[in-house]
């Protein structure tokens, strides 16, 4: 198998769109699958990327997803609740042996994953890295970060590993990739909901006494799942990752939030809805974490689980 594989993207969101522009870059082949007909009929996404003080051109090529005919490698980056759908309307253009990597928040799609589709090559990926739009083709590269990859049943790096992590810049083979989704979880589980909940930036989680109380609540049950899990290093950890997190993204407005505001399903049943299951079956109560699940559900326009 070659190193550069030829990676198809299902999400042509910010993130999905910002690691598209970094195979693009670097000259690896990628395609944007889209379901908007109007541009992928162009066969091409022309994007403007801000980074700092420049202004990058880039033609992405991409096509409809319901066009395209062989798939050799796949990176979904969709909504945690649209993973199944995804990999589903493509499933039967792949190549076999074809890797998928899922990356998105929450947990609990893998699982869900493996259990339909048992013969697929599943991957899971963490990422910090941050990217919004503003505008329809102009993407803001909000923040540099790293992105994990790995196989939740662990083993060494693929032969396309080293390809990919080329092009996408700090990026990491991870062994044990479960603890590293787990780390991501948690943070996002203390901050997110809030923010959403709230209507402010990850730095005003800090600045304002009251949130920053239910924040530490919040920390406090996650830090007794952590230990339940097995991550009782992790788990001394988790108030200070996610102050640390707050405070290097002050002025974000996280996905929830993005989510909330547009109208949007959120993933919070992948985050909080997926901490507060494990925590049922361990017999762990967890009061803060459930109100927020319940709450970002009822702001969605659904019923309080």
């Amino acid at each position: 198998m070659s190193p550069y594989l030829h990676w198809h993207i299902l999400g042509a969101g910010a993130i999905g769109s910002l690691m598209a522009s970094h195979l693009c870059r670097a000259g690896q082949p990628v395609t944007l699958l889209t379901r908007d007909e109007s541009t992928a009929k162009h066969r091409c996404r022309a994007l403007r990327l801000h980074q700092a003080d420049t202004v990058l051109h880039l033609d992405i090529p991409c096509l409809a997803s319901n066009r395209v005919s062989a798939i050799p490698a796949l990176l979904i980056t969709t909504k945690a609740q649209h993973c199944r759908t995804a990999l589903h309307s493509v499933r039967g253009r792949m190549k076999v042996g074809a890797p998928v990597i899922l990356l998105h928040n929450g947990l609990g799609v893998y699982e869900q994953l493996v259990e339909l589709y048992p013969g697929e090559l599943l991957f899971c990926a963490t990422t910090t890295e941050a990217a919004n739009f503003q505008g329809e083709n102009e993407l803001v590269y909000a923040g540099r970060g790293e992105t994990r990859i790995g196989h939740p049943q662990a083993g060494a790096a693929p032969v396309w590993f080293d390809g990919l992590a080329r092009a996408m810049g700090d990026t990491h083979w991870e062994t044990d990739i479960k603890q590293s989704l787990w780390r991501k979880l948690v943070i996002n589980a203390t901050i997110n909901p809030l923010t959403a909940i709230h209507r402010c930036s990850n730095g005003e989680i800090l600045g304002n006494p009251d949130y920053r109380s239910q924040a530490l609540a919040v920390a406090g049950e996650l830090a007794e799942l952590s230990g339940a899990r097995g991550y009782r290093d992790l788990a001394e950890q988790i108030w200070g990752l996610a102050e640390a997190v707050m405070r290097s993204t002050a002025e974000n407005r996280s996905s929830m939030l993005q989510d909330i505001e547009a109208g949007r399903p959120t993933e919070i049943d992948y985050i909080s809805g997926y901490l507060c299951r494990f925590a049922r079956t361990r017999r762990i109560p967890c009061p803060h974490n459930e109100k927020l699940w319940r709450t970002i559900r009822v702001m969605e326009g659904r019923p309080a689980p």
